[in-house]
């Protein structure tokens, strides 16, 4: 095993390591340094406040581990966990191989961002499909404006569910926001693309918090 990525484990305090190296053994996970963040000098996929996500295979599978920090204030993953296996349920966000104590392993997504990539309808259709499926569980996403928990590969995926909560769900308004609301370049391009102003689509995303009809809200779209 390449004991340098395993040092990560510890970051950003000196314990555990062992411990999560044994676990890691007994599960057939083994950790490898890739990415483009990067904590001591080792390449990983992500490095938030509260989490570390490092590549890694599982039984030969791609993955990426989420590992809780040590000096995280929550007391475990166990909820953003949960959150996954409902929305997995209805083929949302990336699969959920395993739950551990103080750590997720999750399927690998290869792809990039929504605003990393060619505006495509189907993509744009396949979001708002499942922003409305969250809608509908009554689960808010919490971070769906910003664009970077949109990834677009092989298919469309939502990823993060670490900020999620059972509360009032905004995801379809506020992916419509993100992509054609705000005052920015990618808004005007996708406004553009799709051949509607921003009256127009305020007025779509104010009916659709009333009816949530998302049919209607596409239908307008194009999509």
């Amino acid at each position: 095993m390449p004991s340098d990525i395993y040092d990560i484990l510890n970051y950003p305090q000196k314990r555990r390591r062992e411990e999560l190296i044994h676990v890691f053994d007994d599960l057939g996970v083994n950790l490898e340094p890739r990415g483009e963040k990067k904590i001591f000098g080792i390449p990983v996929l992500g490095k938030g406040w509260s989490s570390l996500v490092i590549y890694g295979t599982y039984h030969g599978t791609d993955v990426a581990v989420k590992i809780q920090r040590t000096d995280s204030h929550r007391i475990s993953l166990s909820r953003e966990a949960a959150f996954l296996r409902t929305v997995n349920a209805q083929g949302i966000g990336p699969i959920l191989y395993h739950e551990g104590p103080s750590f997720l392993i999750l399927e690998y997504i290869r792809g990039d961002t929504i605003h990393e990539s060619p505006i495509r309808k189907e993509h744009i259709f396949s979001f708002f499909q499942q922003c409305h499926q969250l809608d509908r569980l009554g689960i808010d996403h919490g971070q769906i404006q910003g664009g970077k928990h949109l990834i677009i590969g092989e298919k469309c995926w939502i990823i993060d569910f670490e900020k999620a909560g059972w509360r009032t769900p905004r995801n379809v308004t506020s992916l419509g926001s993100e992509l054609f609301l705000k005052n920015t370049g990618v808004a005007k391009s996708m406004r553009d693309f799709f051949r509607v102003d921003r009256a127009s689509l305020v007025a779509a995303f104010s009916q659709y918090k009333r009816d949530h009809d998302i049919k209607s809200l596409c239908g307008m779209l194009g999509l």
